[in-house]
């Protein structure tokens, strides 16, 4: 993992499987080594010692796991590369270009958003994040009815892969189930974006048609940026029920990035980022149990406010709040476990947890530092 220095010398930071709480700067006098405090209350920056405040992962979950980067999130604004060398060279050259040769319209953003039955998770997805990003797109003078929505019967596969081709917007923001099994072939299908009809998108076929470059994905939708390897969930959920049934196969599969991420970021023209979910996604995050109220506020700043300015915000800043709630939520899982004498306590700690672990699971594929396209003057 690294993050470049102004003077464009880069700093390596190493991670060793039997210190998690630790990262391990090398110095090449006398072979001296730091050690860089992974929970941020160290030194910060590049000096000597520093955790800096972007960082890129570089390897796959199996060499560098989900679980570093979950806990990297709440320290500094973290993502991850994890691509072949062929795709790994692509990337690299269009991050050092800027993304000169990217042709996205950053005026003309588009929401997909599947929804398969009235009330459901797909439904509520739909009506927390795609249709509330998409109004704020339209609010905007410079976007207005450019913004593209394909929803209900429009959020197909092939509806999605001709407006990418037609449109090249430079935000794109889906909503939908992803493949979870199950199936004989779920490793090579997990996080597959479902759509209306129940067909899965092909990353392999939607990048053959369709060139990302300069793109940035938010995708919401299980197992969309893959799997870590290991029940997050484990004894929080009622044995038998689909839910739990449906983590324990995407735990059985090990570490894993799923397919559209890698497709988009090793592609000839590469995307600059993909925002996506790594385990089975639950609606603990999109509305509070006791209210009904929706809490993706901090999604739609992302997704419009800090992505659509003058000077859009990097990625990984854009979603600092969004982060910074999950340890919010671990915070009140631990204060209403421990309240006596109130009967609701219980529930509401199981709920705060099962909110913080879902949200922590929002991953950065991609540079955190990269930025989206920039509107028209």
């Amino acid at each position: 993992m690294y993050k470049r220095q102004p003077t464009g010398r880069p700093i390596v930071l190493r991670y060793r499987p039997d210190d998690r709480d630790n990262l391990y700067r090398y110095y090449e006098a006398g072979n001296a080594r730091h050690a860089v405090p992974t929970t941020g209350d160290g030194p910060r920056g590049i000096g000597r010692g520093a955790l800096p405040y972007y960082l890129l992962l570089a390897g796959s979950p199996a060499e560098l796991p989900w679980d570093l980067q979950f806990q990297l999130n709440h320290a500094c604004f973290t993502g991850r590369l994890d691509l072949d060398e062929t795709g790994l060279g692509n990337y690299v050259d269009a991050a050092l270009s800027a993304w000169a040769a990217a042709t996205v319209d950053s005026s003309s953003p588009l929401m997909w958003s599947v929804q398969h039955d009235a009330g459901d998770i797909t439904w509520l997805m739909r009506q927390s994040v795609a249709e509330r990003a998409l109004a704020a797109w339209r609010t905007d003078d410079q976007i207005g009815e450019r913004a593209v929505a394909l929803r209900a019967a429009d959020a197909t596969c092939a509806g999605l892969a001709t407006a990418l081709a037609e449109r090249r917007p430079g935000v794109v923001v889906t909503t939908s189930h992803g493949m979870t099994g199950p199936d004989p072939d779920l490793a090579g299908k997990l996080g597959r974006l479902v759509d209306t009809g129940h067909d899965l998108l092909d990353p392999a076929r939607l990048t053959a048609d369709w060139s990302p470059g300069g793109v940035v994905w938010y995708a919401l939708a299980c197992c969309s940026a893959g799997g870590s390897g290991r029940n997050q969930f484990d004894g929080l959920l009622q044995p038998g029920t689909r839910a739990a049934e449906s983590v324990s196969r995407v735990a059985a599969l090990g570490p894993v990035t799923a397919e559209l991420p890698r497709a988009l970021l090793g592609a000839p023209a590469p995307a600059r980022a993909f925002i996506g979910h790594v385990e089975p996604a639950f609606d603990w995050t999109l509305r509070r149990a006791d209210t009904g109220l929706v809490t993706t506020t901090s999604l739609i700043t992302a997704l419009y406010d800090e992505f659509f300015q003058a000077r859009p915000a990097p990625v990984g800043y854009a979603f600092r709040d969004y982060f910074r709630q999950s340890a919010t939520l671990r915070s009140r899982w631990s204060s209403a476990r421990q309240t006596p004498g109130d009967e609701d306590s219980p529930a509401t700690a199981l709920l705060c947890a099962l909110a913080g672990i879902d949200r922590q699971c929002t991953v950065i594929l991609g540079d955190p530092a990269v930025t989206p396209a920039t509107l028209p003057s």
